[in-house]
């Protein structure tokens, strides 16, 4: 009769211990060494997608000296990322929807501030 009361331990402490398993499993994944964290990957995407927005500008009217920073933007290079690790980046987020969802989340964020700082530049010329 031994036997069964160590299998019901032994099955006890496995039920436990795979129960504190799923518990402990937050948001907080590891990322690896390579991989942008969420801030730096919100920027990244934040300035791809200004970059994106002014290539679609008119730029009929644009100045001559002006017409060469706009196409020059990479916001790769200005944020010091390489490809590599940009693609590395995409391919670990997109294995983690929870964590990808939480950088558009603040991608779109960022980018409504600065539509509202822009807005309000728009009414009212003291405001900053």
């Amino acid at each position: 009769m031994a036997c069964p009361s160590f299998i019901k331990i032994l099955l006890s402490v496995t039920v436990i211990t795979v129960m504190a398993s799923c518990l402990n499993k937050n948001d907080e994944t590891q990322l690896p060494a390579n991989i942008l964290n969420e801030e730096e990957f919100t920027k990244v995407i934040v300035d791809f997608a200004l970059a994106e927005s002014t290539s679609n500008i008119n730029v009929k009217n644009l100045p001559a000296d002006k017409m060469d920073s706009l196409y020059t933007f990479n916001p790769l290079t200005e944020n010091n990322v390489s490809k590599s690790q940009y693609d590395s980046t995409i391919t670990f987020y997109s294995k983690h929807p929870a964590l990808y969802k939480k950088v558009y989340d603040n991608v779109l964020e960022e980018l409504s501030k600065m539509q509202i700082k822009t807005d309000s530049a728009k009414v009212d010329p003291a405001v900053k």
